[in-house]
Formats: structure tokens, sequence, C-alpha cells
């Protein structure tokens, strides 16, 4: 197959997907009330802790490396009895990795929809028609175990995502923030989630750097780290978007920033992205 079909493929069966997601994090919502009062818990789900409670914008979680959580021991086989009972037990228990993975089905529950059309309209078009068959097949497969997801389990994302983020769980600090309002937060807990987001992005994760640099504004990452963060994104070798333009990025609105970039700021992100890139690169050496 050529590299343009794999190319149109990928922007028609990804777009949907991506683009729900992107919905959840213009119209965040906090968790219910009656959750976090049931459980005597903070808007975060769980306690903050000490570090975060009481240390300025350089953190300890900024200074030392995030501890890795490894993929639960035993996944679960998913039957009959869909996501729904799983979430419910990982929302119950202390892992970490089980509480991602919760997450993930969450998110899928949300998108089987529109990828299976996405799917449908490829294979109408004569791509890979086999292959869009297969992934429809799966996507069916996905919305029957998604039945028993109900609201209540869509309302326990921010409190997965929380403990999930406290474990240094890649990515899970852009997904709580884009399940809460910053607002509705703490001053030290909005100061425990952008230190997080920092943390993640700067470790050169690609979809943290992407939702580090658009994050909602009221986290108070500045323009320079949200620039820097999208010149990484854009250089990070093996997802697609290698040679990123980030003075059209953020022309275009793809992230807030409080006045357009001078032309010396994106010379400082290209630089600062490349330095991102070039630590995560050496971390992952063995």
């Amino acid at each position: 197959m050529t590299a343009t079909r794999w190319t149109l493929i990928l922007l028609l069966t990804t777009g949907a997907a991506a683009g729900s997601w992107v919905f959840m994090s213009r119209e965040p919502v906090a968790l219910p009330a009656a959750t976090a009062a049931a459980r005597g818990a903070s808007p975060l789900g769980l306690p903050l802790s000490p570090a975060a409670a009481s240390e300025p914008a350089a953190s300890a979680a900024m200074r030392a490396p995030a501890p890795v959580v490894a993929s639960s021991a035993s996944a679960p086989r998913i039957g009959s009895e869909g996501y729904g009972p799983h979430i419910e037990r990982a929302q119950a228990g202390s892992d970490a990795a089980a509480a991602w993975e919760a997450i993930q089905w969450l998110r899928n529950c949300t998108t089987t929809e529109a990828r299976r059309y996405s799917f449908e309209q490829v294979r109408a078009q004569g791509i890979e028609p086999e292959m869009m068959t297969q992934l429809m097949v799966e996507v069916d497969a996905e919305a029957r175990r998604c039945q028993t997801v109900t609201a209540r389990h869509q309302a326990l994302l921010p409190e997965l995502a929380a403990r999930a983020m406290r474990a240094g769980v890649p990515e899970a600090a852009a997904a709580y923030a884009n399940t809460v309002f910053p607002g509705g937060l703490t001053p030290s807990q909005r100061q425990e989630v952008a230190d997080a987001l920092r943390r993640d992005a700067r470790a050169g994760d690609v979809r943290s750097l992407l939702g580090a640099a658009q994050a909602n504004e009221a986290w108070g990452l500045s323009d320079a780290e949200r620039l820097a963060f999208l010149a990484a994104y854009g250089q990070t070798p093996g997802h697609g978007s290698t040679g990123l333009n980030v003075k059209l990025y953020a022309e275009q609105g793809a992230i807030r920033l409080q006045a357009p970039p001078t032309p010396e700021q994106l010379v400082a992100a290209k630089l600062a992205g490349q330095q991102i890139v070039e630590r995560a690169r050496a971390n992952a050496q063995p």
C-alpha cells in the first residue's frame, strides 16, 4: 500500500475519535458533588499530596522523574458483562494501571459510532475494503462491550484520571485537566495539575505534549511553554506530525496564547522542543 493511501486511511479513521476527545476537552465537567462528598474527597478525587499542597511552581514533582507505572499484570478478559463491571473494580481498587485502562475504555466508548462511520466511508471509496470491514467488525465488538457503560461510569473519569496522574502515568494529567474546571479547584490543586502537565510534556510523551500545549489557559502554562511543547510534538518522530508549522498552528487557534508568537519566540520554542525530544530519546536508550 502506498504512503498516500495509508495517510488517507489514518486521517479518515482517526479524525472522529480525535474530534470526540477534543470536544470533551473543550467542555470539561466537574466531578459530581455527590460523588466527592460520598467519598470524602477533594475535586481531584484523592487527597492532595503534602508536596502539592505546600510547594510553589517549582514543585518536587517537577524536580524528580515521575514513577513508571507498569501495565496491569493480568489485564481482564472482557466477556458479555462488558466494560462496566471492570470500570467499577478499577475505581474500587488502587491500581493506577487499571485506572488508566478504565479511562481508555471510557474514551473509546464515546467514539464507537463515529469510528464505525469513518471506516464505512473509507470502504465505500474502495480503499482497503477488507481492512475496513475487519475494523468495522472490531468496532462493533467494542460497541457491544460498551453497552454496560453508563453515565455513572463516565462520571468516574476525573477520579480515575487523578489517581493515574499522581502515579505518573503519561497523559493522565492531560486527561484529568480535560475533565474538570480549573476554577473549581483550589490554587494548590491547580498547581498540582499544572506541574503534572509540565512533567509529562517535558518527558516527551507525544500525547502529553499536545495535551499540555492545548490545555486551558487557567492552568497557568505560559505561552513559551505551550509553544515549546507544540514544537516538540511536531519534532517527535514516528507519529506523522514531523515538520509541524508551529506558527500556523498558533495562528489558527489550535493553542490558546496570550498574544501572537513573535519570530524570537518561535525560534526559542523550536530550540526548546528539540531539547525535549533529544532528552526523551536519551532517556529511552538502555
